[in-house]
């Protein structure tokens, strides 16, 4: 059993990594008052940091770990680079529809007009909670691909903040838990 965050930290460091897992912090509750609320906290490292984007374009270039072009596409259909997601506009779209492997992997959520505001997006250390009667958060803070400071920092933002702002509210922590998208939780204590 892992009991503290060295030990998750260890077992995701040691993890094999079939693709880029996202790490998930849950968090179980008390909310006697039914104090509801939403709160905007900015991470020190964006939960997309050390992924691989590819936007389909005439262009083929590379610019902070986002790929524009068709050339890339054909590599990731020989296997020689993955990428976590792909988007595409309507120009690219009889690419994606020729291919059964892109059909799979291109939902139609990923088919976008401004190329920019999803960059701006995927760049954003913005986390959004939402405290509501489940008296349960499921919040993404990192990636498998973190190292172990990022992790931390990221961790420990976050549940600095909500400590404070939990205190403020009456609302009592009862489980700390972290897990990858492919394992099951760990209780931290």
């Amino acid at each position: 059993m892992i009991n503290n965050l060295e030990n998750f930290i260890e077992f995701y460091l040691n993890k094999k990594k079939n693709f880029n897992e996202s790490i998930d912090l849950n968090i179980v509750f008390l909310n006697k008052k039914k104090n509801f609320f939403n709160l905007n906290l900015n991470l020190i490292h964006s939960i997309n940091e050390k992924k691989k984007f590819l936007f389909l374009s005439k262009n083929n270039k590379i610019e902070n770990d986002f790929f524009f072009g068709n050339l890339y596409l054909e590599k990731f259909l020989k296997k020689e680079i993955f990428f976590d997601k792909i988007f595409f506009n309507k120009e690219n779209l009889h690419l994606i529809k020729k291919n059964k492997l892109l059909k799979k992997f291109c939902e139609k959520k990923f088919l976008i007009e401004d190329y920019n505001k999803e960059i701006l997006k995927i760049n954003s250390n913005l986390l959004k909670i939402v405290v509501n009667k489940n008296n349960f958060l499921n919040l993404k803070i990192a990636n498998i691909c973190f190292n172990k400071n990022m992790f931390k920092n990221n961790y420990y933002l976050v549940i600095s903040s909500l400590k404070k702002i939990f205190n403020y509210n009456n609302i009592i922590i009862n489980r700390i838990y972290l897990n990858t998208t492919m394992s099951k939780s760990y209780l931290i204590k």
